[in-house]
């Protein structure tokens, strides 16, 4: 579905104060009921995963090998990447759980991760600063690797949370630095990580995800 609330939706886990996050690798290949042979294809041969405090996993993303890039793509104020919509970008696993940005919870379990824009309507202005973001598929429900079309897109995503909203991961303008990387942002008490994707000419694509924070009531 089109109606759904930016400002309000996703985020990976919500952050306890004071609470400590880093990164770390992922040398095999996510496995799990649901995925499919043919986005598992797509995958690299590793991920990453965010820790909090000593053990706890948030969640394991496993970025694809080739991100779908709009050839003589321009950068806008709105717009940041050059990702093509409903291509896939990746895959995550929730170990015990998580809950999106607007606090919706989201069962544990894997689920791919398609690009996005944010509709243009009355309903979404003021809400984020961009329209770039991912959004989070049930992998049972996403068995192709070839990419969605836009209303697909939303319809399936808000199966995550069983409700109407899709569950969506914002993108942030990725800085400069090595990856993969965290940076919290203080100011809004998010955390976000760090990764660089490849397109089919192999340009380097960096990308920066939301993965701890809640936004803005």
């Amino acid at each position: 579905m089109r109606r759904f609330l930016l400002a309000g939706l996703l985020l990976l886990s919500s952050a306890a104060v004071g609470e400590e996050y880093r990164v770390e690798a992922i040398k095999d290949k996510p496995s799990g009921a649901g995925l499919s042979p043919e986005i598992a294809a797509q995958l690299a041969p590793s991920g990453v995963k965010v820790v909090a405090g000593d053990k706890r996993v948030v969640c394991e993303i496993w970025p694809a090998k080739q991100w779908t890039s709009q050839p003589d793509f321009q950068p806008s104020d709105t717009v940041l990447y050059p990702l093509k919509v409903g291509s896939l970008v990746g895959v995550l696993r929730f170990p015990r759980g998580g809950a999106d940005f607007r606090g919706q919870q989201i069962p544990s379990g894997l689920y791919t991760l398609r690009y996005g824009n944010q509709p243009v309507d009355g309903n979404h202005v003021g809400t984020f600063d961009t329209r770039d973001f991912l959004l989070m598929l049930p992998a049972k429900a996403d068995q192709s690797a070839a990419p969605i079309d836009e209303m697909d897109l939303f319809k399936v995503s808000a199966e995550s949370a069983e409700s109407s909203h899709p569950a969506i991961v914002p993108l942030v303008k990725a800085e400069e630095g090595k990856a993969p990387a965290l940076r919290n942002i203080e100011e809004k008490e998010w955390w976000t990580l760090r990764l660089v994707g490849k397109d089919a000419d192999g340009k380097s694509i960096p990308a920066e995800l939301v993965v701890v924070g809640k936004a803005a009531e």
